[in-house]
């Protein structure tokens, strides 16, 4: 019988190197792990100078329209305008009641401090206006109108600074809306008021009124400087 060749016999120390382990050295240098971490670090620091810089370049590439617009996304206090809600006026204080001219005296009770602040400042101006609907609130339904004395404006001291032409925020049969902004140093430079009038003539807007800082006082827009002041005399 033909004798068959027999097999290579693999020991344990001539065993086929595995398939996984094939090109990887058995144990890694005590030195490499040092500079591979180096080598990343390195890596890191370019890869950061590379975003920094695309982004400053985005940002420098911006037309300047865009970059105004951007810095005019988010009004300051001075350019705000705020709405002067009735629901906030309050009523008189005794210190108040008795700086009132004595045309006032018959609609103290229902006569409102209301104050006209910038967002986050301490009031300076405030409005002073009899509220017709609370006065008749108490009164026999066919009352007559009454001859209201107008609206003051005053400052800290309760001194007069202007007034408005209606009663705010009801004049029958008309409805104010008062608007104001534009502070500085705590004081709106302008106030604006819609009136909503259901009558033939309809909605109109009273004359802005606009603070004179020479003056100490708010004169109506287009108003010649010798006009009357709206503040009462008696």
């Amino acid at each position: 019988m033909p004798c068959r060749p027999s097999r290579p016999f693999l020991s344990r120390a001539t065993r086929a190197p595995s398939v996984l382990s094939a090109g990887v050295p058995a144990t890694v240098s005590p030195a490499a792990s040092p500079l591979r971490s180096i080598a990343m670090k390195a890596v890191l620091a370019v890869a950061g100078t590379i975003v920094a810089s695309s982004v400053h370049a985005d940002a420098g590439s911006m037309p300047p329209a865009a970059k105004t617009a951007a810095a005019k996304a988010a009004p300051s206090a001075k350019a705000a305008w705020r709405a002067l809600s009735p629901e906030a006026c309050t009523p008189l204080a005794d210190a108040d009641r008795a700086k009132l001219p004595a045309s006032w005296a018959k609609y103290l009770d229902a006569a409102r401090r209301c104050e006209l602040a910038a967002p986050g400042g301490t009031p300076r101006v405030a409005l002073i206006s009899v509220f017709a609907e609370t006065y008749y609130a108490t009164r026999a339904a066919d009352a007559p109108w009454e001859d209201f004395p107008k609206p003051m404006l005053v400052d800290r001291e309760f001194r007069c600074v202007g007034g408005l032409p209606e009663l705010f925020p009801f004049d029958q049969p008309r409805t104010l809306t008062l608007r104001h902004g534009l502070w500085r140093d705590g004081v709106p430079q302008e106030i604006r008021v819609h009136v909503s009038n259901p009558a033939v003539g309809g909605d109109y807007a009273l004359p802005a009124l606009r603070w004179d800082a020479a003056e100490h006082r708010y004169r109506a827009a287009g108003a010649k400087p010798s006009a009357d002041s709206p503040c009462p005399t008696s």
